[in-house]
């Protein structure tokens, strides 16, 4: 094991991430500070810079032997700033008395795909999120082609993601670039994650860094909240959607010392008490559910190098599904209607800092949070309770190994604790684990149109003993308007194999494992090219993307088997998924912009020693989006419209049934349209929206086998392919209030 080590430490050059200048730039007007857009930012001396959007969000490569960088507009007064290291900034133009006031008004199109970042990275602002309700993280991808969101099952309201044609699990998700909503968190995470919450959405596509540690396979999903030392000093937002959930958000910065320290409060309040069966199977479409969540985080920096965050959090949650009749407090008994009722309640804290030298050559930085998270629930007959803590810990120092740049190294160690305490079918599954690592990762950029990026880690897992996680990304610039990427790297994950599918509990049919933990291995390669340039005058881009994941260890899910057991077992044969995607962006007419995007997903895994088509898996996905925005942004109006590939359907074993006989269209789903869509009106502090999600009312049928009996043999709620709920309709307000 040491000579594999040493090998591959020799094989990948050790660490770090490409020194990107990131920020946002204000305007200090008569109405305060606000987001300034198309501010020229530049490397003093040079021509090579770029242009804020909208928010004012900017993103420069780190030129050779430069630390001053120049903000320039019209209309305010230049300022030039000396940068250390790559931590994000903050500017603040004051305005040029002498120069008359020039409005500029540049339309933000929400979604960029960075050509900067050696990792294929989408960037989901926050005019992408406004397209939409937005009401959560599970929501916020409705407009874009990449991720999908569907439910896990019929009942329980559990949402899961897929990112290139994979469900979530392999995917890394983090809040604020710390590893998050794992384990028991996995089946109701994304709900937790309010969308008025969030400043932006990275998707990071292929194995990432290897910094943030060895679990991403199919990528990461980060989000960034809201800081306390933003302009916003009130934010407020209420939903109300016509199946009778309503849904309250708040948030409010208090600079309690100038700008040094600064804290903000978080509040997220929601319900849905009305019963909705649209569909007369006797069940609820979706579950009665109340969510209550608070933040409160805090802030410093000394604006000398040094910047600490802290934050605590806390969420309960109620969920009740099952038949139209089950109300609390009845027991789970056959003479009673099927419920399902599952109550959570999680709290949370992270701590994270870091100082970069004089210099700006070295950084350091801490980064750690915390979780507790307590479940209580039963499925029908079926109870499952479990708690888990958890600890995530992580230090990272950075540093330029020469003076132009050109060198770059990130080092340091990480620590996981993870303690299981599960119960399912009277059987206890404790376990704790303790995972140390360490990691480095070198960059070389010897020209703004060549960076390479290597990192390899090692961990020292107390179950699976030690492993070695090497990862590559490459990019490079062919011309001004070409951008090129391939990437290569492996990824580890332990799979949770009751609590990450407990949503298999909506059947009549018993989990069947052998070991409730499980070690998953794969391989991840990916190539992408993007181009930009101007046609008739409008910008346009094309990105073309292939991933390819080979699987080496695997948990399968066999339903196909047994007619009387759901089996959980190890992979043994082959199993691979490849996405294939195309998109393209550009401006019809002024203030018109339009999407077109199409992914093929190939996804196939062994079952009971046969290649299938992995089921519930949209063999393709298409998107089209149209959003346009009036003069100054008075009013804005956004149509999607989803196409959504067919699939296939696990082949259900029911006895005296041979399934040679039965036609192969039996097992299948067909392909299905969803159309969204929003209109918002802007005023100046507050602005009103107004939407429907389904407009055409599409619903898979029957999606509760053997609903007239759910205590019967025959009860499956667990194959889920489309919509379960029908036509949406909803409105919303929002109000914002900025420091002066």
């Amino acid at each position: 094991m040491k000579r594999y080590i040493i090998f591959l430490f020799i094989l990948f050059p050790i660490i770090t991430f490409s020194q990107n200048i990131s920020g946002k730039i204000f305007g200090n007007g008569d109405g305060g500070k606000q987001p300034l857009p198309g501010v020229n930012i530049y490397w003093e001396g040079t021509t090579e810079g770029t242009a804020s959007n909208s928010e004012g969000d900017f993103e420069i490569s780190q030129k050779t032997e430069q630390h001053m960088l120049v903000f320039s507009f019209v209309g305010y007064s230049t300022q030039v700033l000396h940068v250390h290291g790559s931590e994000p900034i903050e500017v603040t133009l004051e305005p040029n008395l002498e120069i008359e006031e020039v409005t500029v008004v540049k339309k933000d199109r929400g979604t960029y795909l960075s050509t900067i970042n050696p990792v294929h990275t989408v960037r989901i602002g926050g005019a992408e999120l406004h397209k939409a309700a937005c009401c959560n993280l599970a929501e916020s991808f409705e407009t874009n082609p990449s991720v999908d969101v569907s439910y896990s099952d019929a009942v329980t309201g559990a949402k899961q993601i897929r990112l290139l044609g994979l469900e979530g699990t392999y995917s890394q998700l983090q809040i604020e670039n710390m590893p998050n909503l794992r384990g028991l968190a996995t089946n109701f995470g994304l709900t937790y994650i309010p969308g008025p919450w969030m400043e932006s959405i990275q998707v990071s596509k292929g194995a990432a860094s290897v910094l943030n540690g060895y679990e991403s396979i199919s990528g990461q999903i980060n989000a960034e909240y809201k800081k306390p030392d933003s302009q916003e000093k009130l934010f407020l937002n209420v939903y109300a959607g016509g199946h009778g959930r309503l849904e309250f958000n708040g948030n409010t910065n208090i600079r309690v010392h100038k700008d040094k320290l600064t804290t903000g409060l978080f509040v997220h309040a929601s319900d849905l008490s009305k019963r909705n069966d649209d569909n007369g199977d006797g069940f609820l479409d979706t579950p009665l559910s109340r969510l209550v969540q608070v933040l409160n985080r805090w802030k410093y920096n000394n604006f000398k190098g040094f910047m600490a965050q802290a934050g605590i959090s806390m969420l309960a949650e109620d969920r009740l599904g099952g038949q139209v009749g089950f109300e609390r407090g009845m027991n789970s008994v056959p003479t009673n209607p099927y419920g399902i009722n599952i109550n959570t309640k999680r709290f949370e804290g992270f701590f994270k800092t870091g100082f970069v030298t004089p210099n700006g050559r070295t950084a350091v930085a801490f980064l750690s949070n915390f979780a507790s998270h307590f479940t209580e629930s039963f499925y029908g007959l079926n109870n499952f309770d479990a708690d888990e803590t958890r600890f995530y810990g992580n230090f990272v120092l950075t540093r330029d190994l020469d003076e132009a740049g050109f060198h770059s190294l990130n080092s340091g160690f990480g620590f996981i604790f993870d303690k299981f305490n599960e119960e399912l079918y009277g059987q206890s599954m404790n376990r704790t684990e303790q995972v140390p690592g360490i990691f480095a990762e070198y960059t070389m950029k010897p020209s703004e149109n060549f960076t390479l990026m290597t990192g390899i880690r090692a961990d020292f897992h107390n179950i699976f003993g030690a492993f070695v996680t090497p990862r590559m990304h490459l990019r490079f610039q062919a011309s001004d308007n070409i951008t090129l990427r391939m990437n290569a790297g492996k990824g580890y994950r332990t799979a949770n194999v009751v609590s990450e599918n407990i949503f298999l509990l909506a059947s009549a049919r018993q989990m069947d494992w052998s070991d409730n933990v499980f070690q998953e291995e794969a391989w991840n390669f990916g190539f992408s090219f993007i181009q930009n340039y101007q046609l008739f005058n409008r910008d346009l881009q094309i990105n073309a993307e292939y991933f390819y994941t080979d699987f080496q260890s695997q948990l399968v899910i066999d339903r196909e088997t047994s007619s009387s057991n759901i089996i959980l077992s190890p992979l043994n044969g082959k199993s691979y998924a490849g996405s294939l995607q195309f998109d393209l962006r550009y401006q019809l007419i002024e203030r018109l912009d339009i999407l077109l995007a199409y992914r093929i997903n190939d996804v196939k895994q062994t079952i009971s020693g046969e290649l299938l088509e992995k089921p519930l898996t949209n063999r393709y996905k298409g998107l089209i989006n149209f959003n346009y925005s009036t003069n100054l942004k008075k009013w804005m109006f956004d149509y999607t419209i989803q196409f959504n590939g067919g699939g296939r359907i696990p082949r259900y074993p029911v006895e005296g049934m041979d399934l040679l006989q039965v036609s192969a269209d039996y097992y299948e789903f067909s392909p299905y349209t969803v159309m969204n869509a929003q209109v918002t009106k802007y005023f100046r502090y507050w602005s009103i929206y107004a939407g429907s999600e389904n407009l055409t009312n599409f619903k898979q049928k029957n999606p509760i086998a053997g609903a007239d009996n759910p205590f019967g043999p025959d009860f499956d709620a667990t194959n889920v392919w489309g919509p379960t709920l029908g036509r949406k309709i909803y409105m919303g307000l929002r109000f914002n209030l900025n420091y002066e």
